[in-house]
Order: C-alpha cells, then structure tokens, then sequence
C-alpha cells in the first residue's frame, strides 16, 4: 500500500473516532448523567436508554473510541516523524 493512501486511511479513521468519541461523551454527558442519587447512586438511571443503548454500553463505546483514537494518532505520529523533526529547521530560517 502507498504511504500516501495509508495515511489518507488512517486520518479518515481517527476522525471518525474522533466523531463517535465526542458523540457518545455528549451522550454520556448530556442524555445519561450519572445518577443523582444517595452518594452519586444509580437509581433509575440504570435503566434509561438512548438509541437502545444503557449507559454502560456508550460508556463502553466511548472507552473503546477514545483508545483506538490514541492508538492511531501515535501511528499518525509515526507516519509523519520525517516532518516532525523538520519542523524546527523551517522555523529557524
């Protein structure tokens, strides 16, 4: 595979991690707090749903995005490195 098309690939994927990673923490954030009740307990919370998904599960998704975003932007690191260290060199002049 070119370098060009596996960095193509990868950015288009760590963007739309980054979508599912900001939706399901607006959802976790937003549509289903955390419980309110005795010391933060769950009460009802537990079992609403958004999108026939509990809490757990888009909490679940939203782990699972943000690592597998983490892990691709170090590949993106990675495929870039040779312009990273020249980053310096562009600014001195």
């Amino acid at each position: 595979m070119k370098r060009s098309k596996l960095n193509a690939l990868v950015d288009i994927f760590i963007f739309i991690l980054l979508l599912i990673s900001a939706f399901s923490g607006i959802v976790l954030w937003q549509v289903l707090p955390e419980g309110t009740g005795f010391q933060g307990g769950r009460e009802v919370l537990d079992h609403q749903f958004f999108l026939g998904m509990p809490r757990h599960s888009w909490r679940e998704v939203h782990h699972f995005s943000g690592l597998a975003f983490i892990i691709l932007a170090i590949v993106h690191l990675i495929l870039h490195w040779s312009f990273i260290k020249r980053i310096p060199k562009i600014f001195k002049s």
